[in-house]
């Protein structure tokens, strides 16, 4: 290039914010710059154009580096631009910009700054007006971090919500009811052993949400989403491919699944990803842990005339178990676990959701919108702006969610409407009980419950409670259990029953030389007591015994000495907690004395007719 010569490249850039900001268009700069040149009597070669794009940095600007290129091949020896900000608001990119100016003789002139890098008075004055520029950035960047931050902690959320979640009049994240089932029955389907593929395809068949179809990926990213135990994570879609840590938000928005059943679902992964064969249901999938190795024992279905026989198998050690052997070896588990299900769902559901009253205003509102949508979707049907297809798929939408509303509206005045206690409750259940129990038809109900659920119900209930199981055979091939674990969420459940005193413990217990199994339960006090005798009262003739605990030096054991007179049945065994000092915290066992209560009645003497006869359970 002839060094006499004066060739411009005119630079123009704006962002959306800029413009809506400062009003000038790429059209003003290059008018104006056009007339620089002119002014200047510099050739101009080209003019470069960013459109819409931000000046973070230089890299990303495709018109800024082909002015860059064009520069290291001679083609000029100016850069002509409106303003400073135009070219790079950052510190570092305009040093390293100055030096590859340099190195190539070229030189950066600013009409509205009044910037001229030919000289060493306008580069140092180019360098100042960048790090104010630098700086009005950050200090607009921390403003607006900390008022997101603020925002973020409040409950409101920027950007597209996640499915099951909407915005309130106050632009609140709060639950979206009428999809809310759907979030709560993918983590349940997922907990239960089915992949991420096999959801989507069950929702695709069912149309659940149509028309938009599910994938794979879909669900994944709802089981991956720490929204639905409550918290919120920033910065997760970028932290993935530039080297920052996500910043998470705890408890920012009210959760649809337990924090126990999130974690349980990060678990489940490691053993849903592993490939196990599934052209058949079995009881109990992925829940048999190998003896020796501890891996998870795959599943397989002899064919040929023992085709009914389904096996679990840890090809490592070369372990088989016959799965009716293995329901028939947990049968007393699983009917123990059985009847426990039935009273949570009859009686202590209301106990376990912490239940506070609920405003149905918003479900009304609701409700009354839902009403509306169907109203004018209705009308463009019948006015023939849209198609049969398309009006039934939104139609049926529509209609799918009212229900859902109308049924979390009467679910919501039936709890609130709820007047017992735990302890009433516990009572209602024990009174039940007993009376199946004089009947002889406890066990045969327990029984006749589990028999009648299908192969796959009886699969999701063992998944619902089972962590693992591992179990051995001995020397004659015997088998047995030699421990399992539960779900945490079902230990969490278990430990929430007995902070309200009505968790059912199994008591061995020596009545007339024989060993008998009573139920126990969790501390309470003689106020929780008294409720419960008073219900219990109302059925049967009851006795309440009080005996203090006397310790076995040589075992351990609890002795209380206690024989209950003819005609009498133990019901129940209170443990009763009187608290000396209630007011430090954390309370020591050395705070606390212990009594024991032990309920009796009288079988063949009911106050009022059998309770069975005003209840039944609730077996699906």
């Amino acid at each position: 290039m002839d060094n006499e010569r004066s060739i411009a490249a005119v630079y123009i850039r704006v962002s959306t914010e800029d413009q809506a900001r400062e009003g000038f268009s790429l059209g003003e700069q290059k008018e104006k710059l056009l007339q620089l040149c002119a002014f200047k009597g510099y050739e101009v070669f080209k003019i470069y154009e960013d459109a819409g794009i931000s000046a973070k940095d230089m890299e990303h600007r495709p018109a800024f580096q082909e002015m860059l290129s064009d520069m290291k091949k001679g083609k000029i020896n100016y850069i002509v631009a409106y303003k400073l900000d135009r070219v790079t608001r950052s510190v570092r990119d305009l040093e390293e910009l100055i030096s590859v100016l340099e190195q190539y003789n070229c030189f950066l002139v600013c009409d509205r700054d009044d910037v001229n890098t030919s000289t060493a008075n306008g580069r140092f004055f180019v360098r100042m007006l960048t790090v104010l520029s630098q700086l009005e950035i950050e200090i607009v960047s921390e403003r607006t971090k900390f008022g997101l931050n603020g925002a973020i902690k409040s409950g409101h959320l920027p950007g597209v919500l996640p499915l099951g979640y909407k915005k309130d009049g106050n632009k609140k994240t709060i639950i979206d009811e009428t999809t809310k089932p759907v979030i709560e029955r993918i983590f349940k389907m997922y907990l239960e052993g089915k992949s991420f593929q096999q959801i989507s395809n069950i929702f695709n068949d069912e149309k659940v949400l149509a028309p938009k179809p599910w994938k794979d990926t879909t669900i994944q990213k709802i089981i991956d989403n720490k929204i639905y135990m409550g918290d919120y994570e920033q910065y997760k879609r970028i932290a993935k491919n530039k080297q920052i840590e996500p910043v998470t938000y705890m408890n920012v928005v009210e959760p649809i699944i337990s924090r126990a059943v999130w974690e349980e679902c990060q678990h489940q992964k490691e053993k849903n990803q592993r490939t196990y064969t599934r052209d058949r249901v079995y009881l109990f999938f992925q829940k048999l842990e190998c003896p020796n190795c501890h891996r998870i024992m795959k599943c397989k279905g002899s064919g040929g005339k023992k085709r009914k026989y389904m096996y679990y198998t840890c090809e490592k050690c070369h372990i088989n178990y016959r799965e009716d052997k293995i329901e028939e070896l947990l049968s007393n588990f699983i009917y123990d676990m059985v009847e426990y299900d039935m009273a949570v769902k009859k009686y202590f559901l209301p106990v376990l959701a912490d239940h506070k009253p609920t405003k149905t205003e918003d479900i009304d509102k609701e409700i009354i919108g839902l009403e509306k949508q169907k109203e004018r979707i209705k009308k463009a049907y019948m006015s023939g702006i849209v198609e049969m297809e398309d009006f039934s798929e939104d139609y049926k939408l529509i209609e799918d969610k009212l229900e859902i509303l109308e049924q979390k509206k009467n679910e919501s005045l039936d709890l609130d409407n709820m007047t017992f206690s735990p302890q009433q409750l516990m009572a209602d259940r024990d009174i039940e009980r007993e009376t199946m129990i004089r009947l002889d038809t406890l066990n045969s109900v327990v029984k006749t419950t589990w028999e009648n659920k299908s192969k796959e119900e009886k699969q999701e209930f063992i998944s619902k409670l089972v962590e693992s199981v591992i179990i051995t055979k001995d020397t004659n091939n015997e088998l047995h259990v030699e421990k399992i674990n539960f779900r945490k969420s079902f230990i969490d459940m278990l430990f929430k029953l007995f902070g309200k005193g009505i968790l059912d413990v199994l008591v061995p217990v020596e009545i007339n030389g024989k060993e008998e199994f009573i139920l126990g339960t969790g501390n309470i006090t003689d106020s929780q007591v008294q409720e419960y005798l008073d219900r219990l009262n109302e059925y049967y003739e009851t006795k309440f015994y009080q005996i203090y605990e006397k310790v076995d030096e040589e075992t351990g054991n609890i002795i209380g000495e206690f024989i209950p007179k003819k005609d009498e049945k133990i019901i129940r065994i209170l443990p009763i907690s009187s608290n000396k000092n209630t007011t430090k915290s954390p309370i020591t066992k050395d705070d606390i004395d212990t009594k024991y209560g032990i309920v009796t009645y009288n079988p063949t003497k009911p106050k009022t007719k059998i309770i069975e006869e005003n209840h039944s359970y609730v077996t699906s």
